[in-house]
Order: structure tokens, then sequence, then C-alpha cells
């Protein structure tokens, strides 16, 4: 399969897909009611990295190379148009299935599952030096909907075995530096109408700022701005990629209402960043809603960057659902 294996998950009325490749989610659905954007992934790739998992950095690291610890690291230049090392280094590997719960078979002419988890180990490498275990879980309720949850574990740092091949910074005594880490998620919330149409609401108070190559320049208030979501309001024309921060302390939610019944689609987490992107490469057909737990190019500035020691994990949880 293009997209490695493919899961189906069934919880009441809602529905979902996962793929291994880049532990994505393909689609989701209500009664029929698509609240993300899907793809085919039977027989073509993602646009825009829908529904991907970000790790482990999300958004973008200006220049494609960071400084951490003192030491630089070159990575790969995935976005050509910018300069840029977009999304991390797990979006197209291939996980692998390490449990499916809620019945006997998945797949082809079984009973979907209500959950599944996906495993991957991400190996050091001259861009990266530390090694990750990632395990995303995909678990859906009849009630409360959709629920990801990625936890990764720094279980290694690679040392430098000569001065021309970079490995993960010693600290005074000898012991590695924690990996730095960030985290997100790609979904693209939709009504199954033109994103112009949709009430966006969106809760934060403060916006990043980017030149042409996308990387940060100004942090403003969006007061008296067309980044002002936080009461709620019509698309129409307006056109965002940025980051957004400001955000209510504890849970928050993103929420996109439209269609023939004005339902609403409902994004939650507990993070101190979210990308909001109005989808121009996906026809406008609905808005990318990217929790993030720290903004672009965070390996440079180290705002907000998770340090993960050797032996330790963290966890990520993000929920869709839909109300009526």
């Amino acid at each position: 399969m293009i997209n490695g294996e493919l899961i189906d998950l069934r919880a009441g009325d809602y529905e979902a897909r996962v793929a291994t490749s880049g532990a994505a989610l393909v689609h989701l659905r209500k009664a029929g009611r698509e609240l993300i954007i899907p793809f085919d992934a039977e027989t073509s790739l993602p646009g825009a990295w829908q529904g991907k998992t970000l790790v482990p950095w999300p958004n973008r690291i200006t220049g494609a190379r960071y400084t951490y610890h003192g030491t630089e690291y070159p990575v790969a230049c995935n976005e050509p148009e910018t300069g840029s090392a977009l999304h991390g280094l797990v979006g197209w590997a291939d996980f692998q299935v390490t449990a499916v719960t809620g019945a006997e078979e998945t797949g082809a002419g079984g009973v979907p599952a209500s959950s599944a988890t996906l495993g991957l180990t991400l190996p050091a490498s001259y861009a990266y030096p530390w090694s990750l275990e990632i395990d995303v879980r995909f678990a859906l309720d009849a009630r409360t909907g959709l629920t990801v949850t990625a936890t990764t574990t720094n279980v290694g740092a690679a040392a430098s075995p000569a001065p021309d091949v970079v490995g993960a910074p010693q600290r005074n005594g000898g012991s590695p530096a924690p990996a730095p880490y960030g985290v997100s998620f790609h979904p693209y919330l939709t009504r199954s109408v033109p994103l112009d149409q949709c009430v966006l609401h969106v809760p934060a108070a403060r916006v990043l700022e980017v030149d042409e190559s996308m990387a940060p320049v100004d942090e403003r208030d969006v007061t008296g701005t067309d980044w002002d979501w936080r009461r709620g309001r019509q698309v129409g024309t307006t056109s965002t990629d940025n980051a957004y921060t400001g955000l209510p302390q504890g849970t928050w939610q993103v929420r996109l209402t439209g269609g023939q019944a004005g339902r609403t689609v409902v994004m939650s987490a507990r993070a101190p960043w979210v990308q909001i992107y109005s989808a121009e490469r996906l026809g406008r057909r609905g808005v990318a809603v990217e929790p993030m737990t720290c903004p672009p190019d965070a390996f440079n500035s180290g705002r907000d960057l998770i340090e993960l020691e050797v032996g330790q994990s963290h966890a990520f949880v993000y929920r869709l659902h839909e109300e009526d």
C-alpha cells in the first residue's frame, strides 16, 4: 500500500481510518459527515501533510539548520520554496501496528476496531543524534469522538566518534545533552462546504508574523486584525498560515461551524501554540488546525522547547468531535 497499512476504527456513529505511513489520520466521520478533509489513501498521497504526525519538531526549522548546546546540525530541506526543514522526521516513515482493541480482527472483511496504536523507532542521525521511540494511539468513543495520543521516549544519544562526525552535545561530566523535542498533528477540519462560508473560532490572543520564507519575525496582539478569531466569525476571504499563542490555560477548543445543518467540529488540546492554515493548497475546503508544543523555529530560538533526557517520555493529546 502506498500509505502503508490502513486500519479502520468505529464507535457508535463515528468512524475513522488511519494509515501507518506517518501515523496519519486519513478520515474521520460522524454519521457519514466528514469532520476532516479526507484523502484516498488506497490510490493517492495526502496533500499538504494531511493528518500526519509531526515529530520531533512541528512547523519549520528556518534555513534547514539549528544550533543546540553550541553544536550546529544541518537538516534536510524539504520545503525548497522557503529553504526550511518542515514538520519533523517521521511524516513519511512507516509505523508498525502494535495494538488493536475493540474487535477480534480488522481490515478487509473484518470488524472495525475502536482503537489502534502505531509504533516507530526513529534512529539517531547526523541531523538529529538521538533515538526516539514513538507510539501514537488513535481511540474512538461513541460519545466523545476521537482521541489521539503521541507518547515519545528518548532511548539513546549518539556520541561523536570523530571530529568530523556530529553527535549529541556532551555536558560537563560527559553525559549527553537531552534531545530537543516538539510535537504536533496536522488534521484539516472541514464542514464539506467552502471554508469561506464557515465560522471559525480560535481562542488565541497573540499571533506570530512571518517573512516571505515563513520565518517568525514578530509577535503581536490580534486585537483589531484579521487574525482575531476569539469571538468566532465567518472566514470569508481571509487567509492565514500563522502560529497563534496566548491561548487559555488548560484545555482550549478551536471550532469550525458550517454546512447544511450548521453543525460544529471541535478540536481540543492543551498546548501553548496552534498553527491555523486556511488550506489554499487544498482549495480552501477546510482549515488546518495544528496544536503545537512549540512555535516555528523553536530548535533555534529555544522557545517552549521540550528537552527529553535519555529514558524520559513525553505524552501529548488532542481530541476531535462533532456537536450539533
